[in-house]
């Protein structure tokens, strides 16, 4: 299920004054928008029908016929369950931190797949195929997915380079050629440390991808390609279990995207490391 009302005011600070009035008018009446036609959305919200289109695509929606979709299960599940997302482990029980935790990923996983956008990580991993020197970024739990990542590259001879540290990462970037790749994966987008590797890779012209769920990030408006995850409400966010799941899954995908972009030579590479270490 695709968590309209999360998506809304996750991005209500970054809208415009004309999508502020639509998420307004959405969040006090999400029921009465079910069945409303556009128009009604429209002169309710004092827009206009295109505006509620382009509303819907913001969010991550193919329109607004699929937010209307997405917004009726939603509400049907959550009048269903009236299951609070958030963990509380004073008085949660064991099954109750069980469902939470697999209900909360879930959802993540299913707003990220809703959110991201096919083309921009088709066009990362031409990037990385053609790349001489891919140098990865990452901070924290985000460094872990980092690291397996450029393991990953190395089974079908791709220079990966991994480090958590700013100043290496910096070094690396400052002997990259115009054929090197910067990849940062990173979840606000905004700690000091990644927004100055990523102004270096700009400056220096290093083609830079970013993972980041923060779409309104400086790190997001300087890089040449950047692949957003869903920002969940749930206290599980702060030990950045969904966020981590959701970052590992995108990965994995960008690497099958990379090793069909390689051809059969990646497929023979993965199979005789498959071989060997089996």
């Amino acid at each position: 299920m695709f968590s309209v009302l999360s998506q809304i005011r996750k991005r209500y600070e970054y809208m415009t004054p004309v999508e502020q009035r639509i998420a307004d008018f959405m969040l006090d009446n999400p029921a009465k928008v079910i069945n409303m036609p556009v128009k009604d959305i429209a002169r309710n919200s004092d827009t206009s029908d295109a505006a509620i289109v382009r509303f819907s695509k913001r969010i991550g929606l193919a329109g607004i016929k699929e937010l209307k979709v997405e917004l009726a299960k939603e509400l049907h599940t959550l009048e269903k369950e009236n299951i609070s997302r958030v963990i509380d482990l004073e008085h949660d029980t064991h099954k109750d931190i069980f469902d939470k935790v697999f209900k909360n990923t879930i959802q993540a996983l299913y707003n990220t797949e809703k959110i991201v956008d096919r083309d921009t990580m088709k066009k990362a991993a031409q990037l990385f195929a053609k790349s001489d020197n891919t140098f990865i970024f990452g901070l924290g739990d985000s460094a872990n997915i980092g690291n397996e990542l450029e393991q990953k590259l190395h089974r079908v001879n791709i220079n990966a380079f991994f480090t958590s540290d700013k100043y290496l990462c910096m070094t690396r970037l400052s002997n990259a050629t115009k054929n090197d790749v910067l990849f940062l994966i990173t979840l606000s987008g905004k700690t000091k440390e990644v927004v100055e590797v990523v102004k270096l890779a700009k400056k220096l012209g290093v083609k830079t991808i970013i993972l980041t769920q923060n779409h309104a990030s400086i790190a997001k408006r300087n890089a040449d390609i950047a692949i957003e995850i869903t920002e969940e409400e749930t206290n599980i966010q702060y030990m950045n279990m969904t966020s981590r799941i959701a970052q590992l899954v995108i990965c994995d995908v960008l690497f099958f995207y990379i090793c069909r972009e390689l051809g059969s030579s990646a497929y023979e590479t993965i199979i005789k490391t498959y071989d060997v270490t089996h």
